[in-house]
C-alpha cells in the first residue's frame, strides 16, 4: 500500500501493544548497499573478511593464498 502523506487517507490505527526491548540484545552489524540481507554481526567481521579473503574466488571469496592474507604494512602520515 503506497502511503499518501496529504492527509487524504485515514489516520492509522494502532494495538497499543507495548514491545520492550533490550538494547544489551542488540548488536551492530555491517552490511552493504547491493546485498543488505547479508550483514554481517561486528564481532564475526574480522574473521568474515580474513576468510573472504582466502576463500575460493567467487561471491564472497578473493582466492588469496593464507600467507598473504596476514601481512601488514606500516603507514606513515
Amino acid at each position: 500500500m503506497f502511503i499518501q502523506h496529504d492527509g487524504s487517507q485515514p489516520d492509522p490505527v494502532y494495538s497499543g501493544e507495548i514491545i520492550n526491548l533490550d538494547l544489551g540484545s542488540v548488536e551492530p552489524s555491517l552490511s552493504g548497499p547491493k546485498r543488505p540481507h547479508d550483514r554481517v554481526p561486528m564481532s564475526k567481521l574480522p574473521s568474515e573478511f580474513k576468510e573472504g579473503l582466502s576463500g575460493k574466488v567467487g561471491f564472497k571469496g578473493y582466492g588469496l593464498d593464507k600467507s598473504e592474507v596476514n601481512k601488514s604494512v606500516k603507514i606513515n602520515y
